[in-house]
């Protein structure tokens, strides 16, 4: 008798389809699965794609990252061919890539997004020109986009796409060697930017390669602002040690490479080992994106910071909001539909809750390894600059000669400054509104004394 009923009942509500039963009652995410049901295997018509764009609004497309390529092909939408140029960018697949990039409309939402990945493809095909082209497309739709949201997650969402490709564009230049034009591409990211923080050190390449040491250093002394401790690279530690040498610093130099072999090498070896006994897991790394405290200081404290920084990147906020979402559908699936619908929607929210959270966790642990393998590279780095360091030293000593520092620890005359650029003066504590622009103001050593030149002349 239920079952009839359910049967009867269903009959009564077909009129409708149910895909458009469950848009009316805001269930977007089981819409959209019997939406593909409902039109897979039949010629799909203009207003079903306009559908289609409505329903993705809701969701997003970040749970087509699991769906057949073949199935998408189907759905000639700005939204599908967005996800697919993206999908055969992933797989190196660039002409696909291209022909999808193509058929994203101007005044779609994706289109300035979609600017970013054409000038990524451009790069990767070394066509410099067309790349900077579209970053600075991407930029300016991005405004517009932005411009014309009246929400405000969204309006972020439009200025993160316009400074991600501001960065692009500023690592281009850099590429090309155009370093001071690289940082006045830098300069424009903001410090409230979640980019900012990685853009510290890029520009401290761009100083370093300018021979402007000081101000490189200054850049990486903003790394140790407590408001900046879970941004921890080697790669800083290694560019520090560099300019310290460039500067024949010597001491200042083997301080630095001590310090990282004290303190840091071991806690990545004791990190790698810990993660490496959960790396078959399905869920370990997406779990600890949510702990608040760690059980062992030691070890889970320092992958902690390094989690810490990866949920602050865009994909993760996007699954982590889809998720969010897929859980309050079930929600209001379980407080208000039949034992039949449950039955019929809940198993397939939650594969796609499943599939995004396996996502994540693929994600977190590549981020995390791929991290851990920059080590060495920089520890190999750092041995080299101390193995020159030591050289130079034992050079001086056996050839009895001394470099000019007095040993002073610098002075105004020796910062480098445009009249752009603030001048702060750092009294012992890091103030937010200073980080990003401290200079050292060291002066070179690498001239002997003259009592030294003149013998060496002689």
């Amino acid at each position: 008798m239920i079952v009839l009923l359910w049967v009867f009942m269903l009959g009564t509500s077909f009129a409708k389809p149910l895909s458009h039963q469950f848009e009316d009652k805001k269930l977007y995410y089981s819409a959209l699965n019997e939406f593909f049901y409902e039109t897979y295997n039949k010629p799909v018509a203009n207003s079903s794609l306009e559908r289609l764009e409505k329903l993705l609004f809701f969701t997003g497309i970040e749970l087509l990252e699991d769906y057949e390529l073949s199935l998408l092909e189907k759905y000639p939408t700005s939204s599908i061919h967005f996800i697919l140029a993206r999908r055969y960018f992933k797989k190196k697949e660039y002409k696909k890539s291209q022909e999808h990039l193509k058929n994203v409309k101007a005044e779609h939402r994706y289109f300035p997004e979609s600017q970013l990945l054409k000038g990524q493809i451009f790069g990767d095909l070394g066509q410099f020109d067309d790349e900077s082209e579209s970053y600075f497309s991407c930029q300016k739709t991005a405004e517009r986009e932005e411009h014309k949201a009246s929400n405000e997650k969204i309006k972020r969402y439009y200025r993160m796409i316009h400074e991600i490709c501001l960065i692009n564009k500023a690592r281009r230049l850099f590429k090309q060697g155009h370093y001071k034009e690289s940082i006045d591409a830098y300069d424009q990211v903001p410090k409230k930017s979640y980019k900012w923080p990685y853009v510290l050190l890029e520009k401290a390449w761009a100083y370093y390669h300018l021979g402007d040491y000081n101000r490189s250093l200054g850049l990486l002394i903003t790394y140790k602002s407590p408001l900046l401790d879970t941004y921890f690279f080697p790669e800083a530690e290694y560019l520090a040690a560099l300019n310290y040498l460039k500067l024949c610093l010597y001491d200042d130099s083997l301080t630095i490479i001590n310090q990282y072999y004290q303190f840091y090498r071991p806690r990545f070896n004791q990190l790698e080992k810990f993660l490496s006994v959960n790396l078959k897991s399905q869920d370990y790394f997406y779990n600890l994106m949510f702990k608040h405290e760690m059980e062992s200081k030691d070890v889970e404290d320092f992958a902690f910071k390094i989690v810490t920084r990866l949920k602050k990147q865009t994909r993760f906020s996007l699954d982590f909001n889809t998720i969010y979402k897929i859980n309050k559908e079930i929600e209001a699936i379980y407080s208000s539909e039949d034992q039949a619908l449950k039955r019929r929607l809940i198993p397939h929210l939650n594969l796609v809750k499943e599939n995004i959270i396996s996502k994540i966790n693929y994600n977190a642990k590549e981020d995390i390894f791929n991290f851990l393998e920059t080590v060495p590279f920089f520890s190999s780095q750092l041995f080299k600059i101390q193995l020159e360091t030591l050289s130079k030293k034992k050079d001086l000593i056996y050839t009895g000669r001394t470099l000019i520092s007095d040993r002073s620890r610098g002075d105004y005359e020796n910062v480098k400054r445009s009249r752009f650029e603030y001048f702060w003066k750092f009294e012992g504590a890091f103030w937010a509104d200073e980080l990003g622009d401290y200079s050292l103001g060291l002066k070179s050593n690498c001239e002997l004394n003259k009592d030294h030149k003149s013998e060496s002349a002689k």
